[in-house]
């Protein structure tokens, strides 16, 4: 008998330990100790946001335009540059510049300082011409370059594949001072 309650609550506390293990793994039961801060608790502690007044540059009307705008600014000059390539598309769609809605899905730099800039769809038409398409293009990196975020190039991406264009090539990077006018 007294072997017999023995396996009985060893089998009970080893069910209750597979229970607890089961439910853990998905996602049933969430366990955190006190001592434990997750990498995005600590990130997220570590960004200073400030509003910073920045200068978006587009080619509209056959003249370069700017216009100044605030833009929430924290110490990760990806999510800076995010915020300023989301209102550089923004003011572009309020002008009537682009036929569709464009949004950026992420930004991401690189140690060697390149800028992946991933969008939702391709920015340009098929109907577009090249000189529109290159205005469009110096557009973003004068303002990217203004902005005073040190980056060496920018990779244009359409859901983070390499962009397509029948006239442009965006399988390089394209360097962020590489225009003059």
């Amino acid at each position: 008998m007294n072997n017999t309650i023995k396996t009985v609550i060893v089998s009970v506390l080893f069910f209750f330990i597979g229970f607890l293990y089961f439910a853990s793994n998905h996602g049933w039961l969430i366990m955190r100790f006190p001592s434990y801060k997750s990498e995005i608790q600590q990130t997220q502690k570590n960004l200073r946001a400030h509003k910073k007044k920045v200068k978006l540059i587009f080619w509209h009307n056959k003249k370069w335009n700017h216009e100044t705008v605030e833009i929430l600014a924290t110490n990760d000059d990806a999510q800076t540059t995010a915020h300023l390539i989301n209102n550089w598309l923004t003011l572009l769609d309020e002008e009537n510049i682009m036929t569709k809605k464009v949004t950026l899905q992420s930004a991401l730099i690189s140690q060697n300082r390149q800028l992946y800039l991933s969008f939702d769809r391709n920015p340009f038409d098929e109907q577009s011409s090249t000189y529109k398409k290159t205005k469009w293009t110096q557009g973003l990196l004068k303002t990217v370059l203004q902005s005073a975020i040190s980056v060496q190039s920018i990779q244009f991406l359409v859901h983070h594949q390499t962009m397509n264009d029948y006239h442009l090539d965006f399988t390089n990077p394209w360097p962020i001072n590489g225009f003059l006018t």
